[in-house]
């Protein structure tokens, strides 16, 4: 049915009576801004002058939104795009609330307790303005409705600075450069250190190439929306695991849903609180840590001599990747005598965490087979090893023989090292190692016919080794799994 003139009238009047109830409290938070800006030192200025003008510029901008969606020839609440302008309403009075927690922490820190009450007034302002932003709908389509400062509610002061973080590396994504400073400047002073990019695609870039422990992610964006972010992030084995916070200014409860049934831990409404942001961080980080400590931990002993260090750290990185995947299922814990605290007053050997009680034995070998062990560690018929990695293969292979673990898997890198010619004793004692290595691989691998007893496997560079190693620990995680 078509609205009458006296209907059309009764909307405009709603709506006027909207527009300055919206520009109250953005003038009460410009007003207190600008008041505080008079009164600042030459101090003052370089502490607190440019918050002071990311709230002023916030304010401003809150105007022009008011003036481009409630001004105008509007008769009826159709002539309105409302949830656009939410949402931009929404996203500066974001800023305001995060500079001036800010703000507000530092004044507190300064003693500043004039500059302390200002704030708390502009607090009071955002509050009020959330409130009409919230209740816009219902102002526009109800006669007479009452202001919103029936739901004005007042946040804890003194809360913030008692909420700390549990530490962690967070990714911040989020296409507003506003959004992004206020979030990384909040997330340093809850205890966590942070990564800020502006698209889905950086997003997948960024954890591509490193670990994070969580993702804050805005829901609208240009490009990749957070949603679709979201999905590519879960569809990829290696990242499923990483929880996601979903941001947005928006209120719809199906986006919210759609959000939590694609893998999203939590979802939380902007201009967020900042304690409540915290303290969601905080439920979310400690409930994927109590997932990974109930995980069945499997202890991975890596062995080599000292010439193949880049490949052990390749291998830990690799654990690092499928710990990532296989995240609240199994632990993959690396045990390298690089890591160990080791004390001069006791043996290397002494010291190290006996590969027979671990779960899988990864041997690396090159050119080396290792220093001789002290006359103190012998085989049981008092022979002596003949280097560490000696008494760490016959350790695992002994582990194995008498109740089949570790799982064993040998690598050999071909190819000769570099060795300078400037120095005939460097050259003779390397021959000399090549020499013991391979007799004693003869002696362990082959049998008297020249077959192998004993499988390994070769590989000539980082690139081959490493997606070797991914491959085979993959398979055996596959089967702790399913054991």
């Amino acid at each position: 049915m078509a609205e009458t003139g006296e209907d059309n009238a009764g909307f405009e009047i709603r709506l006027g009576n909207l527009r300055h109830d919206l520009r109250t409290p953005i003038g009460h938070i410009t007003g207190y801004a600008e008041l505080i800006e008079e009164d600042l030192d030459e101090a003052g200025r370089v502490a607190y002058g440019p918050d002071l003008s990311a709230i002023l510029g916030a304010g401003q901008r809150m105007l022009g939104i008011i003036d481009q969606h409630l001004t105008g020839p509007r008769h009826t609440i159709e002539d309105i795009d409302l949830q656009e302008a939410q949402f931009a309403l929404r996203l500066h009075l974001n800023h305001i609330a995060g500079y001036t927690e800010i703000l507000r922490e530092e004044a507190v820190d300064r003693g500043d307790d004039a500059l302390v009450a200002d704030l708390d007034h502009i607090n009071r302002g955002k509050q009020d303005l959330l409130a009409l932003i919230e209740d816009m709908a219902t102002r526009l389509s109800e006669d007479g409705a009452t202001p919103a400062d029936k739901a004005k509610t007042e946040e804890p002061e003194d809360v913030l600075s008692t909420i700390v973080g549990v530490g962690g590396e967070i990714l911040v994504v989020d296409d507003d450069a506003a959004n992004r400073e206020l979030l990384t400047r909040r997330l340093a002073r809850g205890g966590y250190s942070s990564t800020a990019v502006s698209s889905g695609q950086e997003a997948l870039d960024a954890l591509a190439q490193h670990r994070f422990d969580l993702v804050l992610l805005d829901m609208k964006m240009e490009g990749l929306s957070g949603l679709e972010t979201l999905h590519q992030i879960k569809a990829n084995a290696r990242l499923r695991a990483v929880p996601v916070i979903m941001l947005s200014a928006g209120d719809d409860t199906a986006q919210m849903v759609q959000t939590i049934l694609a893998g999203a831990e939590d979802y939380v409404v902007k201009p967020f609180n900042p304690v409540l942001l915290i303290a969601r961080i905080n439920a979310c980080l400690e409930k994927i840590r109590l997932r990974q400590n109930a995980a069945r931990q499997i202890k991975v002993f890596i062995s080599s001599p000292g010439d193949v260090i880049p490949e052990r750290q390749i291998a830990k990185m690799v654990l690092g990747r499928l710990n990532e995947e296989y995240s609240g299922r199994l632990l993959l814990v690396p045990i390298l005598w690089e890591e160990e605290p080791l004390l001069a007053s006791d043996t290397f050997q002494a010291q190290i965490h006996p590969p027979h009680e671990t779960d899988i034995y990864l041997g690396i070998l090159w050119s080396r087979i290792g220093s001789p062990l002290p006359a103190s560690i012998r085989r049981a018929d008092g022979s002596q090893y003949e280097s560490g990695s000696v008494f760490e293969f016959e350790d695992a292979l002994e582990g194995f023989r008498a109740c089949g673990r570790p799982q064993m898997l040998l690598y050999r890198k071909d190819g000769a090292p570099q060795v300078s010619l400037a120095d005939r004793n460097d050259v003779l004692d390397r021959l000399d190692q090549m020499d013991k290595l391979q007799s004693y691989l003869q002696t362990n691998l082959t049998g008297d016919d020249g077959s192998y007893v004993a499988a390994f496997h070769t590989f000539r560079g980082a690139a081959e080794f490493e997606s070797m190693i991914e491959t085979h620990l993959r398979k055996l995680v596959q089967k702790f799994l399913t054991a």
